[in-house]
């Protein structure tokens, strides 16, 4: 549903380009509001959904919500890992980079359970559960492993998960949801086709 903003300005000292937080378009806006004193700080409104994006001129012109990091998924996988997916996605951009480790582990928990692992094992056992059950292909499990000892780190530790930690843990998260969820839809499709 879109919402009416009342007395926004078309008047704005020159359009943005950006990636809308809410939508994921990359729009070219025009409408908003900005501040004429003393800073210069802008929101435009998307005009695909009509949400406001804040460009911070006190913060290099940062924008808040940033666009989210990573491929959203139409594939029909498990809502309960779509959702920590997506709210790993969500706290990447609002700069929350612990907060995508955090996530990202319990994702890691959930693909496991959902495949059929036991509940409340320790997060290795996760690990080795996808590489025994062959989930992920040879040589992968050490890159899988980035995901529980980083999101450890941002449970566990005082030091903080960095943005480029961030970015990894999402990359690593949607090549498993790809290799167990996309993959096995395709062979799913391939065996239904066959036996036509």
């Amino acid at each position: 549903m879109k919402t009416n903003w009342s007395s926004t300005s078309t008047d704005m000292e020159q359009s943005k380009t950006f990636v809308c937080a809410y939508c994921g378009k990359e729009v070219c806006s025009e409408r908003g509001y900005y501040e004429s004193y003393p800073h210069h700080s802008k929101i435009y409104i998307c005009h695909n959904c009509d949400k406001p994006t804040f460009f911070d001129a006190t913060n290099k012109n940062a924008q808040y919500p940033g666009p989210k990091y990573g491929k959203a998924f139409t594939l029909p996988i498990p809502p309960e890992v779509n959702k920590l997916y997506e709210e790993a996605r969500s706290a990447y951009s609002v700069n929350a980079f612990s907060a995508v480790g955090m996530c990202c582990r319990k994702l890691l928990m959930n693909i496991c359970v959902n495949l059929g692992a036991k509940e409340n094992q320790k997060f290795i056992d996760y690990v080795n559960y996808l590489d025994r059950e062959n989930y992920i292909p040879k040589g992968s499990k050490k890159w899988v492993d980035i995901i529980r000892r980083k999101g450890n780190d941002a449970t566990h530790e005082i030091n903080f998960l960095t943005e480029q930690d961030a970015k990894q843990m999402i990359d690593f998260s949607a090549i498993i949801i790809n290799l167990i969820y996309e993959n096995d839809l395709a062979i799913s499709a391939n065996t239904t086709s066959a036996t036509k």
